[in-house]
């Protein structure tokens, strides 16, 4: 099944948001404490959102500017945690948004020609 591209985009970005959001809102006290559960949720959410987008776009320098802009601004929200009262911001945290960029595109490079990838993504 072919999805239109602008809904595809549109995914992209809602996934953006959707970080951002989750970056700069109250987290309830009350969540179950696994150590470094964050850091996982943290790469796991950008290498999401690297592949993503790099399964969007296939030239090399929109892909790279993709890249660059998820690592500012993973740090970006990162300083910007640090200026409420309710959130801190952890180098490790960036630390792990950035190996999730890499990985994420990476492994979106290395799945381009998978069927149902390929297919999706009209690559």
């Amino acid at each position: 099944m072919q999805i239109s591209r602008k809904y595809l985009v549109l995914i992209g970005w809602l996934l953006v948001v959707t970080i951002i959001t989750l970056s700069l809102i109250r987290i309830d006290a009350a969540m179950p404490k696994i150590e470094n559960s964050d850091k996982i949720g943290h790469f796991l959410a950008y290498s999401s959102l690297m592949a993503w987008f790099t399964w969007l776009y296939t030239k090399a320098w929109v892909r790279n500017l993709y890249a660059l802009a998820f690592i500012i601004m993973g740090g970006l929200l990162e300083l910007l945690q640090s200026m409420t009262s309710f959130r801190s911001a952890d180098i490790a945290d960036f630390q792990a948004n950035t190996i999730g960029v890499i990985i994420g595109f990476v492994f979106a490079v290395l799945t381009s020609n998978i069927g149902f990838i390929k297919k999706t993504f009209s690559l």
